[in-house]
């Protein structure tokens, strides 16, 4: 190994350190004859000159072993200030881990590694202070209060919170409501409109283009089949929307008004203005400090009261580095997989998307499923593994396929009977969502979490009359008596109308049993709760639908109080794995593993997909409704909630 190269590379920093460098070029250059001293001969002064540049030369370029002390005294300085954690939210923060990894490293931000994070910098003695750019994050309002309860969390413990954005919407500005510091820019606005929900109903226009929607519901507050049966909600729709925009504006103006000690009508005079400008707000304690990013080292420097190290990956693992020009690196990476928890574990398995049956992951709608088969193989493989201790269940899901639900219900059942099965819920389990948590022990939520909608939707929508207007027909060629159930050209007969409703009655019975198997004792009548019926997480843990308000963190921590496991003594591990090149390379992987691969030729939806220049959030909206659609094409009985929520 050539060992001068470094000695090179010090050198030619030499400059930027030398403490005595010349300020002018006229010091710098040797005097003349005509300036020398008549007394000194010529000679002399010469050496003297050799001499004085021979020691401004020693001055102006120290040893390397000088060099070195340098820095290192600088190092030590640095090391000395105050350390802010740094975390930039303005890439996308995501729920649930990749399905696939190249070198099993997840370069994604997922809510709870950064949830993780925050709470190890609220405990790390060596950390004065936390700083976040909120960004675009594209965080729904379940979590965005996960996010700000934390942020509380650290500024209880005694640590100063700044959070710095542009502009807040509702969900940036729930963020940073847990900050001690808002800061925003002088030219910037809070934007928080309220509450609004639009319900679209296509009764009408199915009615031109000549389509029937058949279709039953059991339960009457269900109302999933509405938005094609009807051309205005019903009176049963039309309340449990109501009660829902009500509990969902109550928690904005609540958490706005007591994590800012601002009144409530304060808070509902904002949101009445719906665009407040940067100065209004500071005025009216919604915002602390208005600058721009630059600005912002300086308010830290002011606030912790001197200069500060910020740290940008506070608590981002350490990536082991490999020479990808060495053959032999460079296959030791292809070949990397993520190294299995060496402690007791508890495994997360997030449910998060419409429910399908099959294979979940990358599909023609570009992910955003769960698939009841890679689900029952991810619980399997928990209840399998010595080293996994309990389960948390993390679910954002509308629901989905009444047998695909049943599927996970049962696989997750089997492992509750060997190891603690704790629920988290995110910002929503409805209908099949819902069929899933009941299958936990204990079920904590998020407080905006939209719960419940216990019922089912079937039916099919017949196009006779689109072919006739286009002039298409068709014939039917049959055997057997309900050959035609799912036909497409006509609507269900009466004697099939009354067979598909006991049989959706029959899986509505099934449900409801699901739910009182863990239930019991809980929910005092399940009548109450059941019947279509919708609720947030406060007032679904009033009826005993859940246990505890809370989010993902507090789920995997009483999973672990729940296996005997102290925090210091468990991983944290996420099942099914995500699949890398190795897997691939093998066939396929092991059997926790089994995660589709995004090598997938069909249509994809979302980043330079047709769909790239829609945003995240409204992106997971369109997937669901194709989705749904799909599902509805394949199963005539699904487990579905009618109520999709953006909030911006």
């Amino acid at each position: 190994m050539n060992r001068s190269i470094p000695v090179f590379l010090l050198l030619a920093a030499v400059p930027l350190f030398a403490k005595d460098a010349p300020s002018t070029q006229a010091d710098t250059q040797p005097q003349t004859q005509a300036a020398r001293p008549s007394s000194m001969p010529a000679t002399t002064q010469a050496t003297a000159q050799a001499t004085g540049s021979s020691t401004r030369a020693a001055s102006e370029f120290p040893t390397p072993g000088e060099l070195i002390r340098r820095m290192k005294e600088m190092k030590e300085k640095q090391a000395a200030l105050p350390k802010v954690a740094y975390f930039d939210l303005s890439r996308p923060i995501v729920e649930k881990p990749a399905d696939f990894s190249f070198f099993g490293e997840d370069n994604q931000t997922t809510l709870r590694s950064l949830i993780a994070r925050l709470r190890a910098a609220s405990a790390d003695r060596d950390i004065r202070a936390v700083l976040l750019n909120v960004g675009e994050s594209g965080l729904n309002l379940a979590q965005a209060q996960e996010v700000r309860d934390t942020l509380a969390q650290i500024r209880k413990a005694g640590k100063k919170v700044f959070v710095y954005a542009d502009g807040y919407d509702t969900t940036g500005y729930t963020i940073a409501t847990g900050a001690t510091n808002i800061c925003m820019l002088q030219g910037g606005e809070i934007m928080i409109p309220g509450v609004g929900m639009e319900a679209t109903f296509a009764k009408g226009l199915l009615d031109k283009i000549g389509v029937q929607a058949d279709y039953v519901q059991i339960g009457e507050y269900k109302g999933a089949d509405e938005q094609f049966t009807r051309s205005q909600p019903s009176e049963e729709l039309r309340g449990e929307l109501n009660k829902l925009t009500d509990a969902l504006y109550e928690q904005i103006v609540d958490g706005i008004s007591i994590n800012r000690n601002l009144s409530r009508e304060t808070v509902k005079g904002m949101i009445d203005e719906t665009i407040l400008t940067a100065q209004a707000a500071r005025d009216r304690g919604f915002v602390d400090h208005l600058l721009d990013m630059d600005g912002l080292r300086a308010l830290l420097k002011q606030e912790i009261g001197g200069d500060v190290d910020l740290v940008y990956s506070y608590g981002q693992p350490k990536r082991e580095e490999v020479d990808i020009s060495n053959p032999w690196g460079l296959l030791a990476l292809l070949a990397r997989r993520p190294e299995p928890p060496s402690k007791p574990s508890v495994a997360i398995i997030y449910a998060d998307g419409v429910i399908v049956d099959g294979e979940g992951g990358e599909g023609l709608l570009a992910g955003g499923n769960v698939g009841s088969h890679t689900l029952r193989r991810a619980f399997r493989t928990a209840a399998q593994q010595d080293n996994v201790k309990a389960v948390a269940i993390r679910i954002d899901s509308p629901g989905g396929s009444a047998l695909a639900s049943e599927v996970m219900w049962q696989a997750a059942r089997h492992v509750a009977e060997k190891k603690p099965v704790v629920v988290s819920i995110g910002g929503m389990a409805a209908s099949g969502g819902y069929y899933l948590a009941s299958a936990g022990d204990h079920i904590f939520a998020d407080p905006c979490a939209i719960i419940g909608s216990i019922g089912v939707v079937g039916g099919k929508f017949v196009t006779r009359g689109l072919y006739d207007k286009i002039g298409l027909t068709t014939e039917s060629f049959q055997r057997g008596r309900n050959a035609d159930l799912f036909s497409s050209s006509q609507p269900f007969s009466d004697r099939q109308r009354r067979m598909v409703t006991n049989w959706m009655k029959q899986t509505y019975e099934q449900f409801t049993e699901r739910v009182m198997h863990t239930r019991t004792g809980k929910i005092k009548d399940i009548d109450q709760v059941a019947r279509g019926r919708i609720f947030v997480a406060k007032q679904a843990k009033d009826l005993g639908m859940v246990d505890e308000i809370g989010g993902v963190e507090d789920a995997v921590a009483y999973a672990a109080r729940q296996a005997g496991m102290k925090p210091s003594e468990y991983d944290v591990s996420v099942l099914p794995r995500p699949r890398t090149l190795a897997d691939l390379f093998n066939g396929g992987g092991s059997a926790d593993m089994q995660a589709r691969t995004p090598f997938n030729p069909k249509v994809q939806i979302g980043g330079d997909s047709i769909f790239g220049a829609v945003s995240p959030v409204l992106q997971k909206v369109l997937r669901q409704e194709l989705q749904m659609l799909q599902l509805l094409a394949d199963r005539p009985v699904i487990l579905v909630s009618p109520y999709r929520f953006t909030i911006r």
